[in-house]
């Protein structure tokens, strides 16, 4: 394990996170609804950032949580909360691009090719 962006985060690499999903790890995908749909970390869960909050007794504080989002950075805030919340949370570093890089499994919707969809804001 090694410490994300500026020392504010832990963080695993892709491959350790895949392999600590075979033991009770938990996989937490926060981007936005229409980026999940689109494509997302096979057995992952999804909590949206903005509702993190009103989601974390959700989280387990038995199991460690592995944060993801596209590039990391709303991963990196959602770690952030997590473990002030006392929840063993890392970081998956580099992000869902990584997860894929490193042979993760990515899925869809139903009848949709799997892609890593961008984050938009509400400006655009």
């Amino acid at each position: 394990m090694s410490t994300s962006v500026s020392g504010r985060v832990p963080s695993v690499e892709p491959a350790e996170a895949i392999a600590a999903l075979t033991g009770d790890a938990l996989l937490l995908d926060v981007r936005d609804a229409h980026e999940w749909a689109a494509g997302r970390a096979a057995h992952s869960i999804h909590i949206s950032l903005a509702d993190l909050s009103t989601a974390t007794p959700y989280t387990t504080r038995v199991r460690r949580v592995i944060v993801v989002s596209r590039t990391g950075r709303r991963a990196t805030e959602a770690v952030a909360r997590l473990r002030a919340a006392g929840v063993d949370a890392v970081l998956l570093h580099g992000g869902l691009r990584a997860w894929t890089e490193a042979g993760g499994e990515l899925v869809a919707d139903a009848g949709h090719e799997p892609r890593i969809a961008s984050h938009r804001t509400p400006n655009g």
